[in-house]
């Protein structure tokens, strides 16, 4: 590279890294003056085509994208998270406090909070890695400038479950419950999770200020490759479990026998309708998408290419929207689809012949019409702590996270087309740690568990084609 363009670089990589991208909206919203729409909806037909399936445009990092295109594309990045966000955010740890043996109603109750808490808190933090800018007066970035979608990590899960359901059991054995519910005891402990996560954030910030020779003694491509790969095959078991009809229903499916001496575990996250894990009704509706979604892949027009993941999953939510399930004999239902009858345990006996429905709105009716971060009765910040007893297995969660986040950010480079070798791409990796272990630590003053980079999302740029940061700021949106 000659002096000139080096300058060109620099000046870019001082004014925001590319900004425009985002900062200066398309007045043309449609993009009918950049893009030839006869062709982008024109569907392909493999069988007359030499070539065979043609792949979807190419859309470079810096690429401009009309309003419209940059939310569709942005929603898919969205919609392959979401769910998982909820459960690491929220749903699993404020639903151990629900079961009556360990039973915490104030943090069980705060279920809906820390859920909605951990989607605002992605948004934001996700704006801080894919904006990418260098600290003032320093030769260190801040952020990645591509799309590393964040959100709350798989890795503290365990501990953070562990830890309330601990503090329950402590408030048990010193008399504090009334009865079976120990009001706060759990909330206690999810805070002092927060506040030892806080401290422990501060050794992925320190790594990130390591000269790039030593990240890469630390984390070598063979370890960080293992990593995302590890990571890859825990997504497919929690891809397979939500075919079978949800996560908790699938982690408790034997242990609620083995613990309680009776079961299966019902899954509760389908709507009214109320079946044990892997019933075939909800393969059948996980296969609407899954095979909808090649489909489109093999026969639709380009525009449909680069947007498969979106319309796949519109598909499915359409064909579960129409669908019903007719009762028999021993089925359970929601209560609230049953409300003249006895709710036990969550679930009344369902009425043999009736048509019960995918859908409800039982947690749209049970939230807040506006929900922000802290406004919570607790708020977890109430019980901040310090709890060295587990300041051990969170620190070395973040060394863990440390080399997915090294993994991923090789990753995202490779999807979106720009080199996964030299000074950019050693600044893409220390930007992107940095944000990591920042962001972490701005999660936990959210009331949210730490934060990093999402592998999944890299499956959507290279489906998509779609590296553009205009569709990773419409996803934080």
């Amino acid at each position: 590279m000659d002096d000139d363009a080096k300058q060109v670089v620099e000046v870019a990589q001082e004014t925001g890294v590319g900004c425009g991208v985002c900062c200066w909206p398309d007045p043309d919203i449609l993009g009918l003056k950049k893009y030839n729409y006869k062709w982008l909806c024109m569907p392909s037909l493999p069988c007359f085509s030499k070539d065979g399936v043609p792949p979807p445009v190419f859309l470079a990092k810096d690429e401009k994208l009309p309003l419209l295109l940059a939310i569709i594309m942005g929603l898919q990045h969205a919609l392959a998270m979401v769910a998982g966000i909820a459960t690491s955010g929220g749903l699993l740890i404020a639903g151990d406090a629900c079961f009556d043996f360990q039973k915490d109603s104030e943090m069980c109750n705060s279920k809906g909070y820390l859920v909605s808490a951990a989607w605002i808190t992605s948004g934001f933090l996700t704006i801080i890695q894919v904006f990418r800018c260098r600290i003032l007066k320093t030769k260190y970035y801040l952020g990645t400038g591509l799309i590393s979608v964040m959100g709350t990590s798989f890795t503290f899960l365990p501990i953070a479950r562990d830890m309330v359901v601990s503090s329950i059991m402590e408030a048990k054995v010193a008399g504090e419950c009334i009865g079976l519910d120990c009001p706060g005891a759990g909330m206690k402990g999810y805070g002092r999770f927060l506040g030892t996560c806080m401290v422990a954030a501060f050794l992925e910030i320190f790594l990130a200020m390591l000269p790039p020779r030593y990240i890469k003694k630390l984390f070598p491509p063979v370890v960080t490759g293992c990593a995302v790969m590890l990571i890859g095959g825990g997504l497919i078991g929690s891809g397979i479990k939500y075919v079978g009809g949800g996560v908790f229903c699938a982690d408790n499916m034997e242990g609620k026998h083995a613990a309680l001496g009776f079961g299966p575990q019902l899954c509760n996250e389908n709507g009214d309708v109320v079946l044990r894990f892997g019933a075939p009704q909800y393969i059948g509706l996980a296969c609407t998408v899954i095979f909808f979604t090649p489909f489109l892949q093999f026969f639709g027009s380009p525009f449909l290419k680069s947007t498969s993941l979106f319309f796949g999953l519109l598909f499915g939510m359409i064909v579960s929207g129409l669908a019903s399930y007719e009762a028999v004999a021993g089925d359970q239902t929601m209560c609230s689809a049953e409300p003249g009858k006895p709710c036990v345990g969550g679930f009344a006996s369902a009425t043999v012949g009736k048509a019960y429905s995918y859908w409800n709105s039982d947690s749209i009716e049970e939230s807040k019409s506006f929900t922000f971060l802290w406004d919570n009765d607790p708020n977890p910040l109430r019980f901040l702590g310090f709890d060295p007893e587990y300041f051990l297995p969170i620190l070395i969660g973040f060394f863990i996270s440390t080399a997915e986040t090294v993994g991923d950010i090789g990753l995202s480079c490779d999807a979106s087309e720009i080199p996964s070798e030299g000074d950019d791409f050693d600044s893409r990796i220390q930007g992107g740690l940095l944000g990591d272990g920042l962001n972490s630590f701005l999660a936990a003053i959210m009331t949210s568990p730490p934060n990093t980079t999402f592998s999944q999302n890299n499956g959507v740029i290279a489906l998509t084609r779609c590296a553009s940061r205009a569709a990773g700021f419409a996803c934080a949106g």
